[in-house]
């Protein structure tokens, strides 16, 4: 099964696979791409006040491009932007950045900012919106810079292997920055194309970070302590191995996935989670879809402390052609710890309330 490189990994970073060709002659081709939003959410989610229910708008604008330089090599380049409202996030912040060489059947090198390779497990869970991601997304869920990777996708194979250069202001869970010197990350895949109603694929990822140490934890201190909770950065592991069958764009979907990540600093402390994350989904030949999920998680700190989120996303969306559609969405809670005792992370959303919302979106 031989598949566009570059398609795959435009729209797997850009998340929009009607991205519009505005140039293309003599092998040199442009294209756009964006989305604009508005989002209601309930008080729970806390996007405004104490407990105030509010609308977010929000947009995303990226520019793509490629060039044929040899027969067998075209030069690539992709940048993306998120785009707030002025009142709630920042007006104008990277997304996603990358320059490379797409080689064909033979795979795509790439290098900048973007998701490392563990997400391409993580991604068999990751199509709600804001209710869910109680596992992926809470580590190693931010796009990060300083990465080279390689990708290669063809017969049902999939492969990805990832190196992280020194950054002083990664982010590795949350919100949270942290500095790191190096690391690297992988992921395998295969997907068989048809059994009994759809593709059924198995996927792993790891990743790995070494924090700056030594002469540079002064350096490190300076700048980086304010928004690291005091804590200098020591190592990172993260480990994960999904499942999925079916397709959800039409018919039956289901998928499960499985993460462990532990996060280690210089100060002998350090705090881990692990979980699961369930999603079954059908969706209808007139563009209605629904997707339900069960996602438990453990976070463990030094200490010996322990926290449960447990949580029940219920996502209903309306596809009502390429560029418009409009979603409802709740997340439940099936017995969480309070959030006041969750260990080692802070979260947007309350995990032990019930939270919804509603939302239209137009993406070209």
């Amino acid at each position: 099964m031989k598949k566009s490189l570059l398609a795959l990994a435009v729209v797997a970073v850009a998340a929009s696979a009607n991205a519009a060709t505005v140039y293309d002659k003599d092998g040199t081709s442009l294209t756009l791409d964006g989305r604009i939003q508005a989002v209601f959410y309930s008080g729970n989610h806390g996007k405004a006040g104490e407990n105030d229910s509010s609308i977010n708008n929000s947009g995303r604008f990226g520019i793509g491009g490629k060039t044929q330089l040899a027969d067998w090599v075209s030069g690539i380049g992709y940048t993306q932007w998120d785009v707030s409202d002025g009142d709630n996030r920042n007006n104008f912040a990277v997304r996603d950045q990358f320059v490379g060489a797409d080689f064909g059947e033979y795979g795509v090198l790439q290098a900048g900012r973007f998701l490392d390779s563990s997400y391409y497990a993580e991604n068999v869970t990751d199509h709600y919106e804001d209710a869910a991601g109680t596992v992926q997304g809470i580590f190693n869920g931010e796009r990060r810079g300083g990465q080279m990777m390689y990708t290669y996708d063809n017969y049902g194979f999939h492969g990805q292997l990832g190196v992280q250069t020194a950054q002083d202001n990664a982010r590795i869970n949350n919100d949270n920055r942290y500095a790191v010197d190096s690391g690297f990350n992988g992921a395998l895949g295969y997907t068989f194309e048809n059994v009994v109603f759809g593709p059924l694929s198995f996927r792993t990822g790891y990743s790995y970070l070494k924090g700056q140490k030594d002469g540079d934890v002064g350096y490190v201190t300076a700048r980086n302590v304010a928004t690291a909770q005091g804590l200098v950065f020591d190592k990172f592991k993260h480990a994960n191995f999904g499942v999925a069958w079916g397709n959800l764009d039409s018919g039956f979907y289901t998928a499960a996935l499985y993460e462990y990540a532990k996060m280690d600093f210089q100060t002998d402390e350090s705090w881990k989670r692990k979980g699961v994350e369930l999603a079954v989904g059908y969706a209808f030949d007139n563009g209605v879809s629904a997707l339900v999920g069960y996602e438990f998680a453990t976070d463990t700190a030094t200490n010996g402390n322990k926290a449960k989120t447990k949580r029940i996303p219920v996502f209903v969306n309306y596809k009502a052609n390429e560029n418009f559609n409009v979603w409802t969405e709740f997340g439940f809670n099936a017995g969480s710890d309070h959030e006041d005792d969750f260990p080692a992370n802070t979260y947007s959303k309350k995990k032990d309330r019930t939270v919804f919302s509603v939302g239209a979106r137009y993406t070209f």
